[in-house]
């Protein structure tokens, strides 16, 4: 060992300068392979990561962005129906409906003179309920009147409209009679249970 330091001691500074390169690069190298290359594996790792979750951010930002557009058509769909069933209802609501006709014959100052309902008609998808009616009043009283029902959310429609004089000595001058059918329907569930006999009931009494 003491001669390999004598002979180590002995040679040229240019020699020892080297060796000592030498060495440094030898620890140097080690260092890299050792702590460097490491930590450049983990940043490698690192940021496939951070590319995996930004793809996976994005993947979910899109999923997202479409359920909520889903949800809002659904919502949207689930209104309408709201809307369409109001106007066209599966059920025989038929007393509520002439109940809101009536409100409109108060609300129009017309007097009643009768409001039967009939048979209702069946047709591929749904009835007809038709609403014989006789009122008394004036022409633009009448004219409100049928503009009011117009606006129900219901459907309705009027036929029949027969427009006379009133009779009678309680009746004031320019008194008119308006005889007519109001129309309603209701939707038939081809599917529902008990939908084979909906196109069949019984006609209402006189109201």
């Amino acid at each position: 060992m003491e001669d390999r330091l004598e002979k180590l001691l002995a040679l040229p500074v240019l020699a020892k300068l080297g060796i000592l390169a030498g060495i440094l690069l030898l620890v140097a190298g080690g260092y890299y392979y050792l702590y460097y290359s490491d930590m450049m594996d983990e940043k490698a790792r690192t940021t496939a990561d951070i590319t995996r979750l930004a793809e996976e951010k994005k993947s979910y930002e899109k999923r997202k962005k479409e359920y909520l557009a889903y949800r809002n058509e659904v919502n949207q769909l689930i209104e309408e129906q709201k809307d369409l069933l109001r106007a066209l209802p599966k059920k025989d609501d038929i007393e509520q409906f002439i109940e809101s006709v009536n409100a409109q014959v108060e609300v129009a100052g017309l007097s009643r003179v009768a409001s039967v309902r009939e048979a209702a008609v069946p047709e591929e998808m749904y009835l007809r309920i038709p609403i014989k009616m006789s009122l008394l009043g004036s022409y633009h009283q009448i004219n409100r009147f049928f503009k009011n029902v117009g606006e129900l959310k219901r459907i309705v429609t009027v036929a029949n409209l027969e427009l006379k004089q009133a009779e009678g000595k309680d009746v004031a001058p320019g008194t008119l009679k308006a005889d007519f059918i109001a129309m309603t329907f209701q939707f038939v569930d081809k599917g529902a249970p008990g939908a084979a006999g909906a196109g069949n009931p019984q006609a209402g009494g006189q109201r």
